[in-house]
């Protein structure tokens, strides 16, 4: 179990390029669709558990899913297997990019991988909206916290607060 904990994380944070919430669709992948660990809703249920504590999403994710399938030792394992790729990486790529940044050959790397990260955000928008957003409050809530967010600029973490009060009063 920890050896396919370890993978399945380790594929995520190999090929999970864009910051955390672009990793969402590669660890449903794993976790909902490969290992069957998780349910869709269950998925669902984590993702906004994580979205109400601090930190990244992807390793607060890696953390509760390692917890639920393995203990203690599977939060440990699924967090080192996530972060190891990218540590490693981040480091070749950043000596490499400050190195020959000003090269038309690496800002064209650059500008072609811009866009991909904003396909997998909504793949992941596609992939979560319907299961997330079932019914017509939960819509007008979902819609809420974007005009709140994006045009009235409201900061992400109240407009979680008052979505967790609204669930709390609404939802008991």
């Amino acid at each position: 179990m920890y050896l396919s904990l370890f993978m399945a994380f380790f594929r995520v944070g190999l090929f999970g390029y864009g910051g955390g919430v672009a990793m969402l669709p590669l660890i449903e992948k794993e976790v909902v669709e490969n290992y069957g660990w998780l349910t869709s809703e269950q998925f669902i249920d984590v993702i906004a558990m994580a979205n109400t504590l601090p930190g990244p999403i992807a390793t607060k994710m890696a953390l509760s899913i390692g917890l639920q399938v393995g203990g203690p030792f599977g939060a440990f394992t699924a967090i080192a297997a996530m972060l190891l790729p990218s540590s490693v990486l981040i480091i070749i790529f950043t000596i490499l990019y400050y190195k020959y940044k000003h090269l038309t050959s690496v800002q064209s790397i650059i500008r072609g991988v811009r866009p991909v990260v904003i396909a997998l955000l909504l793949v992941t928008v596609a992939h979560l909206a319907p299961r997330a957003v079932f019914s017509w409050d939960t819509f007008v809530i979902s819609l809420s916290a974007f005009v709140v967010v994006f045009f009235f600029k409201v900061h992400p973490i109240y407009t979680i607060a008052v979505a967790a009060l609204i669930g709390f009063w609404f939802y008991r």
